[in-house]
């Protein structure tokens, strides 16, 4: 191979991070490249700080889609987080309606990462493999993080590329799960809330829950409905075409991201400390969420502050 490097196998679940031999593998190397398609592993890696700089590549389940993430070189910015940035831009963006068509397959196979599978030319698989092993490299050598899609016209074979803006994340512990919420909904929320003002305002938050890592992560938030009712001191959430919005999310991720909880804003000169009314719709929430078994997310935006708070039921 004239002096190329030697490739070393592992047979091994790279996800079950008590093996050594995983381990060491995954934080001895300068890069990783995950093209598992799965959600578990990108996952479970970016809670580890000492892997090495990892990369995630897919492509959609119609084939005529590909999805580059890139971790920053120091991982400030990790592959967790750039899945919610990726999901809350496929959610907001005009080329996000159909990105993810075809997930829901026409047979079974009972082999693959996500169990649904479907026919797909091979001209298309071939041509994104292409794309991606070509972009992988020149995305490595660049230090910075990067979440860039291809989307492709199948009857005119051209091709769009978009650039999503990465920013960092939060976490703020919540019990014995993590939230996680980066910049980028951070400043939907205050954009939301300014608009709002002097009432205070509110809606709903999408994202997601993981208890594999113990986390809930926060992609995006919904502005006050139609017919919400707001005041200087109170806020009443409406419903009219809630649903719809919620729906639609779920569907343009493939039903990864669905309704989580919800937010609302203080008035000016407000901290986000909770009020009585707020601990008592924390509550409601608790109530309602438990029949599917989940934790209930009230977030809550002031003056100079953002407050999470979690509800469950024992």
């Amino acid at each position: 191979m004239h002096g190329a490097t030697e490739v070393t196998t592992l047979n091994a679940d790279a996800s079950d991070f008590t093996q050594v031999a995983v381990t060491d593998a995954l934080t001895a190397t300068k890069l990783v490249i995950d093209a598992s398609t799965t959600l578990e592993y990108p996952r479970a890696a970016s809670t580890v700080d000492a892997f090495a700089r990892h990369v995630s590549v897919f492509i959609t389940p119609n084939g005529n889609g590909a999805v580059l993430l890139v971790e920053d070189a120091t991982r400030g910015i990790r592959l967790r987080t750039l899945e919610a940035q990726y999901y809350r831009a496929v959610i907001q963006s005009d080329w996000g309606q159909d990105h993810l068509a075809g997930n829901a397959g026409s047979f079974w196979s009972g082999a693959s990462c996500r169990d649904i599978s479907m026919v797909l030319p091979y001209s298309r698989i071939m041509g994104q493999a292409s794309t991606l092993a070509e972009q992988i490299p020149l995305a490595a050598a660049c230090d910075a993080s990067l979440i860039r899609i291809w989307q492709r016209d199948p009857l005119r074979g051209f091709v769009e590329v978009h650039d999503v803006p990465t920013v960092p994340e939060r976490c703020m512990a919540l019990g014995d799960l993590d939230l996680f919420v980066d910049d980028g909904a951070e400043q939907q929320l205050r954009g939301l809330r300014a608009k709002g003002l002097p009432n205070e305002t509110g809606g709903v938050l999408l994202g997601y829950y993981d208890f594999n890592v113990k986390a809930i992560v926060v992609v995006a938030c919904l502005s006050a409905p139609p017919d919400s009712t707001s005041g200087p001191v109170s806020f009443k959430r409406g419903i009219a075409g809630l649903a719809d919005a919620v729906n639609e999310a779920s569907r343009r991720t493939s039903g990864i991201v669905g309704y989580i909880g919800e937010w609302h804003s203080h008035p000016p000169g407000h901290s986000a400390s909770p009020s009585r009314d707020d601990f008592v719709q924390l509550v409601h929430l608790a109530l309602g969420m438990s029949d599917d078994g989940l934790p209930a997310v009230q977030l809550i935006v002031g003056e100079d502050d953002i407050q999470v708070l979690q509800g469950m039921v024992r």
